[in-house]
This record gives C-alpha cells, sequence and structure tokens, in this order.
C-alpha cells in the first residue's frame, strides 16, 4: 500500500512538473479572457501587453523553467491597441504566434458607429479624437480624404519665414516662403485651414505640405503653411524644389468633401463626414485608425538589445501616423526613397550636413537595438505608417520572412537610416541612431498595394546595411521602384562611406513599377558596397531595370533576366563616370538598351533575346525568382484588387510632369 501511494506520489509531482514547466513556456491570451485570469488555455488573459507582464514574472521566478523562452499563444480575434506594444530588453526570448489554425488581428483602429444621414449620400458620426484623420476604413476598403477631383494649378510663392540659425531644426539661418497662392475661383478659404494638405510630385520627390491657415487677399487665396516644417520643405534642392506655379491636390477640407469614398474629420467638433459609396452605415464596419503604431521593439543601447522576439501568424492592421513632426510641424518633405528632410539647412544641399538632416518615417512595426527578431508568416494590410516593418538602427541577425503585405500607404520594410553614413567616433547623431544593420535578411514575401500615399517610397527599402539578404521577394505595381540598396553619391561632395558591404538582392520578382514618379530603377542602387551581387532576379516591365546610380562601386551583376516590352527602357544604366569597378556578366535580356558611362566597368555575355524564345536557362532562373515553396501558401489565387486613393488613381504622373 505504502508503495503504491509513493508511485501515485512520485506521479503527482512529476505532472505537477511538467504542468508548471508548460505553465512557465505559454501564456494563452483572447480578446474574451481576463487579465486576472493564470493564462492557460483554459483560462487565457485578454491583452497582449498583460501576457508581456506576466512573462516578465515568470522569468523572475527561478522556479519556473523558461530556458526555452517564453511563448504568448493568441486565440482567434481581434486586439485593439490604443498604442504600441512595447517590448524591450526584459521581454527578450519570447514569441507571439497565432495559435493553430487562428485568425488573430492586432488592430490600432477604432470602431466608428452611431452615423446619422445628413444629406443625399453625407452622413456624420462621433469620433473622439483630438489629431488629423488621414485614413478611414469602411467594409474592408480604403477611403480617400476629401480631396480636388482635378489638381490645382498654383500662382506662386507668398510671404517669408525666418530662421535665426539657432533653433535646433536648423543648420543655419536664413529664410523660406511662408505660403502659397492660388486662384480664388479654384479654392476659397476653408472653415477649418489647419486641417488642409497639398501634394506635389517633382520627378522623384513628393511633398505633402500641411497649412496652418488660409487668408483672401482680392482674388487669390494663400495657403499659410505649418512652420518651421514647411520652411524645411520649400529650400531643398535639386528634385527636393516645390513648383509653386504647378499643379498640386488640395485634400481634407469638408467643403471638398463631394464625391463617393471621401471622408473628412472635424477635430474642432469631434465630427466625422463620410460620402458614402453604397455601404449601408447601420451595419458597415466602418475604422478609424487610432494607435500610432503597433508594435515598438526597443532596446537601450548598442550593448543592451532586445534580442529573440518572433511573431508569427498575425495580421497586422490599422495604425495611425500623422506624418513627419518638427516642432509641432507636419509634413513629409522627400528628398529621395525614404529619406525625408527634417532640418532647415540654407542652400538646401542635404549632402553637406552627413545626412544629420535627414530622417525616416517610424514604422507601424519600429525596431532599435535588437537581435534576433523575427517577423514570420504575417499579414500586413491597411497600414498607414510610412513603412510597414522598420528595422531602423542597430538591429542584428534579424529576418522578415512569408509575409503577405498589401494596402500600405507607405512601404513594406525598411533596413537601416541614412545618418548610418558614419558609425563612432563618439558620434551619436540626431535621432540617436549609432548602430549599423547588418546580417538581417528579407525574404519570399509578397507586396501589392504599396506606397499609396507616399509614392517615392519603394517596396523594400535600405540605406547603409552590410551582409543583409533581400531575397526572393514577390513585388509588383510600385508608383517608384522595387528595391533600393545604399545611399551617398558621387557627386556629393563628402567621402564614401565605408560601412556597407556584401550585400545581396538575388532572386526576386519584380515589375510593373514607376507608374507614378520617374527616375530610378526596378531595382536600385547607391553608394560603394565592396562584396554585394544583384544576382538572379526576374524584373520586368520597368524603365532603368537595374540601376546603380552615381557613386555606386564595388557590385557584381550577373544571371539577371530582363524582360521590358518597351525598346527605350534600359537594363542597366550607369550614367556618370563615378559608377565604377561594377560587374554585369551573363545576364538575359529581351533588348540590349544600356548605358555604361562608367569606369572600369565590365559588361560581358549579355544575352539578347529580343524576338525569341527565352533559352532554358533564362527560363530556369524566371522560374525560380521569387517566392520558394515553402512560402508559396501567401500568394493569393488571383491578383489583389488595385488600389488607389486618389481621384485621379495613376494618371498623376502625366499630370505632374
Amino acid at each position: 500500500m505504502k508503495q503504491i501511494k509513493l508511485k501515485k506520489y512520485i506521479i503527482c509531482l512529476v505532472l505537477a512538473i511538467v504542468s508548471a514547466s508548460a505553465f512557465a513556456s505559454e501564456i494563452w491570451v483572447s480578446p474574451t479572457g481576463k487579465d486576472s485570469n493564470p493564462g492557460t488555455e483554459a483560462l487565457p488573459m485578454q491583452s497582449i501587453q498583460q501576457a508581456l507582464l506576466k512573462a516578465r514574472e515568470l522569468r523572475s521566478d527561478k522556479a519556473a523553467s523558461t530556458n526555452d523562452g517564453i511563448q504568448i499563444i493568441l486565440k482567434a480575434g481581434e486586439y485593439q491597441l490604443q498604442e504600441p506594444i512595447l517590448l524591450e530588453p526584459e521581454d527578450s526570448n519570447t514569441s507571439i504566434r497565432a495559435a493553430k489554425d487562428a485568425k488573430v488581428t492586432i488592430s490600432g483602429g477604432q470602431h466608428v458607429t452611431g452615423w446619422q444621414q445628413v444629406g443625399k449620400s453625407i452622413y456624420k458620426a462621433q469620433l473622439d479624437r483630438d489629431t488629423k484623420l488621414r485614413t478611414l476604413f469602411v467594409n474592408g476598403k480604403r477611403m480617400r480624404m476629401a480631396g480636388t477631383d482635378i489638381p490645382v494649378n498654383g500662382l506662386g510663392d507668398w510671404g517669408t519665414f525666418n530662421i535665426k540659425g539657432d533653433e535646433d531644426w536648423a543648420f543655419g539661418a536664413g529664410s523660406a516662403i511662408d505660403g502659397i497662392k492660388f486662384a480664388s475661383t479654384d479654392i476659397q478659404p476653408y472653415q477649418n485651414p489647419e486641417d488642409l494638405e497639398l501634394v506635389q510630385f517633382n520627378v522623384w520627390t513628393e511633398k505633402i505640405l500641411c497649412a496652418r491657415d488660409m487668408a483672401q487677399l482680392g482674388d487669390t487665396t494663400v495657403i499659410q503653411l505649418q512652420q518651421p516644417y514647411g520652411a524645411i520643405a520649400t529650400t531643398m534642392a535639386w528634385a527636393g524644389k516645390i513648383n509653386y506655379d504647378k499643379t498640386f491636390v488640395v485634400r481634407n477640407a469638408y467643403e471638398l468633401l463631394d464625391s463617393p469614398g471621401e471622408f473628412y474629420f472635424n477635430r474642432k467638433s469631434k465630427t466625422l463626414y463620410y460620402y458614402s459609396n453604397g455601404a449601408d452605415l447601420a451595419t458597415a464596419e466602418v475604422i478609424a485608425p487610432t494607435a500610432e503604431g503597433l508594435v515598438h521593439i526597443k532596446g537601450e543601447s548598442t550593448e543592451k538589445r532586445v534580442h529573440d522576439i518572433r511573431f508569427e501568424g498575425i495580421t497586422f492592421s490599422y495604425d495611425h501616423w500623422p506624418l513627419m513632426d518638427v516642432a509641432g510641424s507636419h509634413g513629409f518633405a522627400g528628398i529621395q526613397s525614404l529619406g525625408l528632410a527634417v532640418k532647415y539647412i540654407p542652400g538646401g544641399n542635404w549632402h553637406e550636413t552627413e545626412y544629420n538632416s535627414t530622417d525616416v518615417p517610424r514604422g507601424a512595426i519600429q525596431v532599435e537595438n535588437a537581435e534576433g527578431i523575427e517577423f514570420i508568416g504575417n499579414r500586413f494590410e491597411h497600414i498607414s505608417s510610412g513603412i510597414a516593418i522598420n528595422l531602423v538602427n542597430d538591429v542584428q541577425n534579424s529576418r522578415v520572412e512569408g509575409n503577405y503585405f498589401n494596402d500600405l500607404l507607405g512601404n513594406a520594410v525598411n533596413l537601416g537610416h541614412p545618418q548610418h553614413y558614419k558609425i563612432g567616433d563618439g558620434d551619436i547623431y540626431a535621432k540617436g541612431v549609432e548602430g549599423l544593420c547588418e546580417g538581417n535578411r528579407v525574404a519570399n514575401n509578397y507586396l501589392r498595394n504599396v506606397s499609396l500615399d507616399f509614392r517615392q517610397l519603394e517596396g523594400i527599402t535600405s540605406f547603409f546595411v552590410a551582409n543583409t539578404e533581400i531575397v526572393h521577394n514577390d513585388i509588383d505595381g510600385t508608383p517608384y521602384g522595387a528595391i533600393v540598396c545604399g545611399w551617398w553619391w558621387g557627386n556629393s561632395g563628402i567621402p564614401a562611406s565605408t560601412l556597407a558591404k556584401n550585400n545581396t538582392i538575388s532572386f526576386n520578382k519584380a515589375g510593373n513599377t514607376h507608374k507614378v514618379l520617374d527616375d530610378g530603377g526596378i531595382i536600385y542602387l547607391l553608394g560603394e558596397q565592396p562584396g554585394t551581387v544583384v544576382e538572379g532576379n526576374y524584373l520586368y516591365n520597368g524603365p532603368r531595370c537595374i540601376y546603380p546610380d552615381d557613386g555606386s562601386a564595388y557590385l557584381t551583376i550577373t544571371g539577371n533576366v530582363v524582360d521590358n516590352d518597351s525598346y527605350k527602357w534600359m537594363w542597366l544604366h550607369l550614367w556618370t563616370k563615378r559608377c565604377h569597378d561594377i560587374t554585369a556578366r551573363n545576364n538575359y535580356v529581351k533588348n540590349n538598351l544600356l548605358m555604361d558611362n562608367g569606369t572600369n566597368d565590365k559588361i560581358d555575355d549579355t544575352h539578347n533575346f529580343r524576338d525569341e524564345k527565352w533559352s532554358d536557362e533564362a527560363q530556369k532562373m524566371i522560374d525560380f525568382a521569387g517566392i520558394e515553396s515553402k512560402y508559396k501558401a501567401i500568394i493569393p489565387e488571383s491578383e489583389p484588387a488595385k488600389i488607389s486613393i486618389h481621384p485621379n488613381g495613376f494618371k498623376e504622373r502625366d499630370v505632374f510632369h
């Protein structure tokens, strides 16, 4: 009898140990759970934030077995956020994943109900927020800010804004314009001018200027700009210039609410107006993005990183981004790609600042001072930030793989920062950007309908990075380019950075690019990057398909297949003698149109198939490019519907050039 009791005791003890171990390594969460629950599968917690705090408690418990990390498992449903989920070094070694076969959404949106009809097709509802609303979704479809159906001609600049030079957003003293004039027959002063935005393109750049006021002066209407961002945006050099006499899209005013699918939010009365596109608002799901970002993974320094965090099987949606913020003023002043101006420079030459006047947008997922971060098999839809996943500073050995990106105002993935031109020597730059991003992999991702509003952004971007892989991605239909790697120009007047090296841009499938903006390439490269390889990509229907720009060097371009229907478009573009020591060998093209004005370049064994079927070798490369078989399930059965948030769709290229 004693032996039986002892045996039962041992069994119970073993089961208790196993149970404790399982409890320590798993925390279950459900939108219908309670945060007072223990976090078991049967009694899940409710919020991811509280689950992370629970995980910290388990780690502090010496008896708990957390050697294999802690899994936070999400049951099906929508997890609504008011602010981003924050993961710090204390949260390292954590996996956050959807339960098997569960549809899980992490949402930064607020559901809007209580609609009342106030006109034939216009409805209103109360919305408790103080910030501008830049995006709205009705039954899962993105609507657009109320705006001009046809771009409006400017009539020149107005007024002067003076800069003393000692402001923290200035690199010296000077002056800038304070407003832009329009014909009063085109634009009248609106009720809430501080909500207004002006949009203009110039070749490869985009500007979004925010207004602070409006005034009617005789037969002209002046839109006064928010300062100091207006001064920063209107004093840029080269294609960063504003053309005050050319056309602008004017948007975000109640007076412009005149077309189905448009909305306007009055911050003063907290009233949201929507011009219905036929949806029954009594039953429609209407979501206004609220949370400024969805996830923030933030280490403390290059010595104390967050490490080993994994997100898997989750849909991320409905974040809010109020544009770049400088001293309380907002806007989007594009230099090129993701590089945006954030400081005033007399003369506008940002190279002279060693790019310390340049910043990038905040991501819906923001990652800094981190290592071993993974986003695997997730969906990013209805994203309104400038970047979906931003591996911006000191991110090492991390992976973004097998994800689906569709319906993004900005781009899908960014690596690094333009301020990484120089690292070390005791320099900590304007944004604390002190650590190179290296050893990262962006692979097997599917991108459609990206950069819908911030159209100068490529699908995947990277700045000064090392040992980086951008491989096997599928990108189609971008307003500008598909992939960019590098920064710094040969004519910049400052020495080349020595940090970028050993990068791989290979086996991607990308095309139908440059729908809105010009210049750039399907794959665009910048700067000296020793050991960098561009190999095995299948590129189609885009001007200057592979474009190593001014100062690019030490690249190997091999085994790519370039399929262009137009005989006007170049497969390779080396336009200046400062493009040097570049080898292009054994590439397959539909026409051998290229430019090589570079120095010490070698272009050998180019196979031309102008009017012929691809060879077996070329076809094998085409078939191998794009998403690998392990991740093919993320490719939908049919192409996602094209999305445009502008009345003119993709006609802007004709209008603005």
